[in-house]
């Protein structure tokens, strides 16, 4: 009975330190939540914020981070043998974001690049006790640390800038003036990447044998009738479904028309959803919704999604894991500087966004500075009369019927061309070599003025 005891204080322990961990990767700054380093200054703002509005809830908590971050800082001091150590070896730390598919797949793809192209094998520190420590079942090239022991023991590590690819470095952080920090971390990482060695970097993210045998067994059983070469996959943030879905979420509703349109081209089409997602019904067998609460389902989304024919997707989730196994993506709803979509093979559309009444240009957008970095404050674009339009049931239609059509051989029109051109360089768009979808411009093309 006692050890029983100890398990649960232990486990109770470690959850509580690994919650802090996480909360040190960024720090999301009041009043206008907007995201940023981690630093004793963006604490402290959050702290007397928090106790100046009498949010005692809160202001603890953010004590403790503050209390648990002079910590880290002060085991640094006590680590610099094993930091020296580390700094001339050929190895580098993640400061990946493990609570999170989205942010853990976007990362595991970023730093762990970014350390290859500096010329370093990556060591990712993902506990046992987080529900995506099966990454580690999933790579068999990547050095992935599960045990909840080593996990603490190595914690300051990760967290010391100058071995590890932290997120201030890549991130898409704004400063207190709400403009990014950095200029296209994701696309220059992802082009430097491509221009390796493709001998040396092809199987960086090589699943393991054992793996793919497993979940392609148990798919093939539990979906006899799928082939995934003729499958699309989707997946779609609701607008309710968390705080942060403001500009991410949309209605499901406006993809059922493309959904119709797949299933009568003869696709088979998997949904990928949770338990409060809203259930579709399509009176045909190749329509399939796969829960990904479920552990086993969480794995198998990433065989499914590498053999697939193509993945549309809308900014949350497993969107990322497009740009990490570099397949066909069709991006939808987009309403920030970035995309998933990053090959020849990848189409994306745009959110309108509206201010007051007037939809507003994206060269519009762009002089006002929406995607220099309102675009990541959810709380300042409201303040200035804000709000996104999800793209039509149509747009999204006439963007997919674009999308299988293309290969890797595809070359965009002269407009789609200027479009990408015309943007600053901070749009991380413009480096792609995705799209925008031609469809959506000739719809829309009073709102590409001065762009195209």
């Amino acid at each position: 009975m006692n050890s029983i005891k100890k398990f649960y204080f232990f486990e109770k322990i470690f959850k509580i330190i690994f919650v802090l961990d996480n909360n040190l990767m960024f720090t999301l700054v009041q009043p206008l939540m907007y995201p940023a380093k981690t630093s004793y200054k963006n604490i402290l703002i959050n702290t007397f914020f928090f106790l100046s509005n009498l949010n005692i809830k809160d202001f603890i908590k953010t004590l403790i981070l503050l209390i648990f971050f002079l910590f880290i800082d002060i085991l640094k001091i006590l680590y610099l043998p094993i930091i020296i150590f580390f700094y001339f070896s050929k190895y580098r730390f993640v400061q990946l974001q493990y609570n999170q598919i989205g942010a853990s797949t976007q990362h595991l793809n970023i730093m762990v690049k970014k350390n290859f192209i500096d010329g370093y094998k990556s060591i990712i520190l993902m506990p046992s006790t987080t529900e995506f420590s099966f990454f580690s079942e999933i790579f068999e090239n990547l050095i992935i640390v599960n045990n909840l022991f080593l996990n603490v023991l190595l914690m300051p590590l990760k967290h010391t800038n100058f071995i590890s690819c932290t997120t201030k470095k890549v991130e898409h952080h704004l400063n207190s003036n709400l403009k990014l920090v950095h200029s296209s971390p994701f696309s220059k990482i992802t082009n430097r990447f491509k221009k390796k060695n493709k001998e040396k970097t092809k199987n960086i993210f090589k699943f393991k044998d054992k793996y793919v045998k497993e979940n392609y067994n148990y798919f093939k059983k539990k979906y006899p009738h799928v082939d995934l070469k003729k499958t699309i996959i989707i997946h779609h943030r609701e607008r309710n479904y968390k705080k942060t879905s403001h500009l991410r979420g949309s209605l499901i509703s406006t993809y059922k028309p493309s959904i119709r349109y797949l299933l009568s081209k003869g696709f088979v089409v998997i949904r990928l959803i949770h338990s409060k997602s809203t259930k579709l019904i399509f009176k045909n067998k190749k329509y399939i919704e796969i829960n990904m609460e479920e552990l086993v389902n969480k794995k198998l989304q990433f065989l499914i999604l590498k053999k697939c024919k193509g993945f549309i997707a809308t900014d949350s989730g497993p969107n990322s894991i497009g740009s990490l196994l570099d397949m066909p993506v069709y991006n939808t709803n987009v309403y920030g500087i970035n995309v998933n979509a990053i090959n020849k093979s990848g189409v994306y559309i745009l959110k309108k966004i509206k201010r007051l009444n007037k939809t507003l240009t994206y060269k519009e957008l762009i002089d006002l500075g929406y995607y220099k970095g309102f675009c990541y404050s959810r709380r300042y674009a409201e303040k200035i009369g804000l709000s996104p339009i999800d793209n039509s049931a149509e747009e999204i239609l006439l963007g997919l019927k674009e999308f299988i059509k293309l290969n890797n051989k595809y070359k965009p029109n002269k407009k789609q061309i200027n479009f990408k051109n015309s943007l600053p360089d901070y749009i991380e768009l413009k480096h792609y070599d995705s799209n925008i979808s031609n469809a959506f411009i000739k719809k829309n093309e009073t709102l590409f003025k001065e762009l195209i």
